[in-house]
C-alpha cells in the first residue's frame, strides 16, 4: 500500500514539473525567421547558437505573451548571399519568400553580405517585421536609417559594424608602432562594402598616426590568388600586412601563399581561417604572432575576465560537438533571441510597432556586454563590459589565442617574431 502511495506521489511531482513546457509547447508558437547565407560559418554558427538560445528558452517554458506561454520555433531560408557571385536579388528573393511563406514574428541574424542588408532594408520595413541583425557589418545600414527612422524603425542591428572593428585593431596598430617601432603597412581588403569600410578607418588611421603605406589593393570576394600583392609587400618591405576578409577559402588561400612566399611581414586583420579555434590543426605554426579581432567578445574565445563568454561557448561545444568556427558573431546570434524574448515579455505583444518599442528600451548583459540601442538603432560598442558591448583583439602564441587587447580583457602582451626583432 505505502508503495503505491509512493508511486502515486511521485507521478503527481514529475507531472507537476513538466506541466508548463508541456502548456507553453501547445500554445501556438513564436516564429523566428532566420534568412542569412548557411554557406558561411557565420551563418551556419549563428543559427547554431539562435537554436541554442531558443532551446534554453523553451526549456524553461517559452515566452510570456500576454500571460501566456509560448515557445520559439525556428524557420530558415538560405538566401545564399555569401557564397562569392550570388546576386543580391537572389538573396532578396530568398529574404521575401520566407517573410510571405513563414510569416515571422520576428528576424533574427538576417544578411549575411552588407549589400543585401541596405537592399533588404526596403523589403522588412514594407512587411513591419522587427530584425535584430546580427552578421552584415556596414555602417551603411546606419546612413540608410538616419534618413528615414520612421519608415526603418523595424531593424535593428546588434552586433558590431566595421568602424567598431577597425577601432580596436587601430589601437593595437598604435601599439605596434609606440612599443616596438613598426611603421610600413601593406593594406589587402576584400573588395565589399563592410571590409572597404574596415579598411578605410584603418588607412586613416594609419596615416594620422604616421604610418607608411606601401601599398592598397582590394580583391574580389571570390579571388583565389594573392600573389601580385603578397609581392609588392615583400618587396616594398612591409612590416604589416592588414587584410580583412570573410569568404573562408581565399581567405585560407592567401594563408597558404603568405607562407609559401616567406613575407616577413605580420599578418593583422579580420582572416576566419586565422582567427578560427582549430586554426593551429589546420593552418599550422605559420600562423604564429598573427593578430585578429573577435567581435564581439564570447564568439569563438572564452575570456577569463568574463565568465559569461566561457558559459555560452561550453554550452555551444557541448551540444555540437565543437566551438563555432567563425571568430565573430555568434554570441550576438545567442543574445538576440534573448533580447527578443525579452522585449515580447515587456510588450505583452506580438504586435511589431508594440515589439520596436520594447526593443528599442533594451537594456541587456549579455554574452558579448551590456547590450543597449542608440538612436539608430545600432548597439553601443566601447571597451567597457558594465556599460557596453565589447570586442577582443587576440594574437597567436605558442598554439594559443592569447588576448592582447583590451588591456582589462589581456592575458598577455605582443610578441613579435625572432626575425623582426
Amino acid at each position: 500500500m505505502k508503495s503505491k502511495i509512493l508511486l502515486t506521489a511521485l507521478a503527481i511531482a514529475l507531472l507537476g514539473c513538466f506541466s508548463i513546457p508541456t502548456q507553453a509547447m501547445s500554445a501556438e508558437p513564436i516564429i523566428i525567421g532566420v534568412p542569412t547565407s548557411l554557406y558561411t560559418p557565420f551563418g551556419r554558427d549563428g543559427l547554431n547558437a539562435v537554436n541554442l538560445a531558443v532551446e534554453e528558452i523553451n526549456a524553461k517554458g517559452g515566452v510570456s505573451v500576454a500571460g501566456v506561454k509560448r515557445p520559439f520555433k525556428v524557420v530558415t531560408a538560405d538566401t545564399r548571399g555569401g557564397e562569392p557571385g550570388t546576386p543580391v536579388h537572389d538573396a532578396l528573393m530568398a529574404y521575401e519568400k520566407l517573410i510571405l511563406g513563414e510569416k515571422p514574428h520576428a528576424i533574427v541574424i538576417g544578411a549575411f553580405r552588407s549589400e543585401v542588408l541596405i537592399a533588404s532594408m526596403d523589403l522588412v520595413a514594407k512587411y513591419k517585421v522587427p530584425q535584430l541583425g546580427t552578421i552584415a557589418q556596414s555602417p551603411g545600414f546606419q546612413a540608410k536609417f538616419a534618413k528615414d527612422p520612421k519608415k526603418y524603425k523595424y531593424l535593428f542591428r546588434v552586433t558590431t559594424d566595421a568602424l567598431i572593428d577597425a577601432g580596436y585593431l587601430s589601437s593595437t596598430m598604435d601599439t605596434l608602432k609606440e612599443e616596438f617601432g613598426l611603421n610600413r603597412v601593406y593594406f589587402i581588403p576584400q573588395d565589399t562594402l563592410w571590409a572597404l569600410g574596415f579598411i578605410g578607418l584603418l588607412r586613416k588611421h594609419c596615416k594620422k598616426a604616421g604610418w607608411e603605406e606601401i601599398g592598397y589593393e582590394p580583391y574580389a570576394a571570390g579571388a583565389t590568388d594573392f600573389s601580385p600583392g603578397l609581392t609588392k609587400a615583400k618587396e616594398g618591405k612591409a612590416q604589416v600586412i592588414a587584410m580583412v576578409w570573410d569568404v573562408p577559402l581565399g581567405a585560407g588561400i592567401f594563408c597558404k601563399q603568405l607562407a609559401a612566399m616567406k613575407v616577413p611581414a605580420l599578418p593583422i586583420g579580420f582572416i576566419p581561417p586565422m582567427a578560427a579555434p582549430d586554426a593551429w590543426k589546420t593552418l599550422g605554426k605559420d600562423i604564429e604572432y598573427s593578430m585578429q579581432v573577435e567581435f564581439p567578445v564570447g564568439s569563438s574565445l572564452a575570456l577569463k575576465k568574463i565568465p559569461k563568454t566561457g558559459e555560452f561557448l561550453n554550452k555551444f561545444k557541448k551540444k555540437y560537438g565543437k566551438l563555432p568556427e567563425a571568430a565573430a558573431v555568434n554570441s550576438s546570434a545567442y543574445d538576440a533571441v534573448f533580447i527578443l524574448a525579452e522585449a515580447i515579455k515587456r510588450a505583452g505583444s506580438l504586435d511589431p510597432d508594440k515589439l520596436v518599442t520594447a526593443i528599442e528600451a533594451t537594456d541587456y548583459r549579455g554574452v558579448s556586454g551590456r547590450l543597449r540601442f542608440n538612436e539608430k538603432h545600432i548597439i553601443v560598442f566601447n571597451e567597457n563590459p558594465e556599460e557596453t558591448g565589447i570586442c577582443v583583439v587576440f594574437q597567436w602564441q605558442k598554439g594559443k589565442r592569447v588576448p592582447i587587447y583590451p588591456e582589462f580583457l589581456a592575458e598577455g602582451k605582443i610578441q613579435l617574431p625572432p626575425w623582426m626583432k
